[in-house]
């Protein structure tokens, strides 16, 4: 990465422009005004931040002053005869060069690329500053004068050799925040297609995002709701440990210490069973608002509790629950009353009440849900 002299200080009509070109390393949109203000300066027809591969001969305009001109475009039809590319050696990061210092004027036009192309065009002279190179390309900054404009000196060669220095912090600026962006985007697009509600939320239960389905699951009020700003349990019971949770995981992740998934049984208004959220460490986000880095919680959450294979269950395993118990406690954690797990499993009420009384005594729980929390913390298959 190329670094500012701080030992030269710019001219003073070259503050507002260098303000500029930082501001386009956050905005794009601002590369448009820049290159106005570039194009004006150096007393150029034309201004260009581009591209150019040096493999297939292909070049791209990234922006483009005037930004009506076309100009890079049609000059792509002309890239295989372009003299101006004919070794990427040429193209070292820093560098700032003249057409003239790639090819003479005499000896460019006599090629079809002056001719065909730069003729028509009205333009002759160029200036060039390269901004780097990537794989088999160079990312550059081009200014173009007419035939009757005469080439450009020492002086616009010393303002563009100075400008280049910011241009190349606020294109790698751009571009660590672009690849940042695209990939939070893809990696946070993957949970749109996640049947599971999911949400990022900081250490106040802010949400940061959530997917499609959780804000389905929102809507619904169950276990989880939204007040405000913040996601609070629905049951009023449950608040104080789903903010207890929250604290800590974002906490502990602020702390750098590692820790383990916390699993909160949320309870739902009967007859819908409980919600099993899984809360784990998300990393760290910078709050604009404090100016600090905080630790963020990723909350997801589990259903389909009805479908929950009792046979494959590990509550069951560590507990040594019978098959008929252990088929008891899966229907209790999937919020069945009584009545219905006796129907279900084709026993009397009083047959679902011995099995139960069995089940508190070797989990060591004292209702049913103290039962359907200690399932949710010891069930993997739940997380």
């Amino acid at each position: 990465m190329s670094k500012v002299d701080s030992s030269r200080a710019p001219p003073a009509s070259m503050h507002s422009l260098v303000l500029a070109i930082h501001a386009a390393g956050i905005n794009e949109r601002e590369w448009t005004g820049v290159l106005d203000c570039l194009r004006t300066d150096l007393r150029a027809r034309v201004v260009t931040l581009g591209r150019h591969e040096f493999t297939t001969g292909s070049d791209a305009a990234l922006f483009e002053s005037p930004g009506d001109a076309g100009f890079t475009p049609a000059m792509a039809g002309f890239s295989a005869r372009n003299p101006w590319f004919l070794s990427s050696e040429d193209y070292v990061p820093g560098r700032v060069m003249t057409g003239e210092d790639l090819i003479s004027l005499s000896d460019l036009q006599r090629t079809d690329f002056y001719r065909n192309f730069l003729k028509p065009q009205g333009v002759l002279h160029r200036l060039c500053a390269v901004v780097a190179q990537r794989e088999n390309g160079a990312f550059f900054l081009s200014a173009y004068r007419g035939e009757d404009q005469g080439p450009f000196g020492a002086r616009e060669k010393a303002e563009l050799k100075f400008l280049l220095d910011h241009v190349t912090l606020a294109m790698n600026s751009h571009w660590r925040w672009q690849e940042a962006s695209d990939l939070s985007r893809a990696l946070l697009g993957l949970t749109d297609h996640d049947s599971n509600p999911v949400m990022l939320v900081n250490a106040l239960a802010e949400p940061i995002y959530r997917n499609r389905a959780a804000d389905t699951f929102l809507a619904e009020n169950m276990g989880l709701r939204m007040d405000g700003s913040r996601l609070v349990a629905t049951s009023h019971a449950d608040q104080r440990l789903w903010r207890e949770t929250i604290a800590q995981v974002t906490e502990i992740e602020t702390a750098g210490s590692a820790v383990a998934p916390r699993v909160v049984t949320l309870a739902c208004t009967p007859p819908a069973p409980p919600v099993v959220a899984l809360v784990r460490a998300a990393g760290q986000v910078f709050a604009l608002d404090a100016g600090v880095r905080r630790g963020m919680a990723l909350v997801s959450i589990r259903g389909g509790q009805a479908g929950h294979n009792p046979a494959a269950c590990a509550f069951a395993r560590q507990y040594e629950l019978t098959a008929a118990q252990a088929k008891v406690s899966a229907l209790v954690f999937g919020g069945k009353s009584l009545s219905t797990i006796a129907t279900s499993l084709k026993v009397s009420e009083n047959t679902v009440r011995s099995h139960l009384k069995q089940i508190f005594q070797k989990t060591s729980t004292h209702g049913q849900m103290d039962l359907v929390h200690l399932h949710a913390r010891t069930c993997t298959s739940l997380r």
